[in-house]
């Protein structure tokens, strides 16, 4: 689905696509990213957070993904992210 924002096509990708994508760019790190599963883990942690598989710890926690993505590179430009 395109949208257009100024004179730029936009993209919306969901949000399970741009968790795929970036749990396919973490695959070769030892960070996870990760989904809360009950109320209290989401208060404390967020609704994503990114965990360090060897040192077993919270490494970021509220992690938004729109701008997580971009900042690892796996949403380009004219992408955001559907709500």
């Amino acid at each position: 689905m395109f949208q257009k924002k100024g004179d730029k096509d936009f993209m919306t990708i969901t949000e399970s696509a741009v968790v795929q994508r970036i749990r396919r760019n973490l695959r070769t790190t030892p960070y996870m990213l990760r989904k809360a599963r009950g109320e209290r883990q989401q208060v404390d942690c967020g609704r994503y957070y990114v965990i360090d598989a060897e040192l077993n710890a919270l490494l970021w926690h509220h992690v938004n993904l729109e701008a997580y993505g971009r900042e690892l590179g796996v949403l380009r430009v004219n992408e955001s992210v559907a709500e």
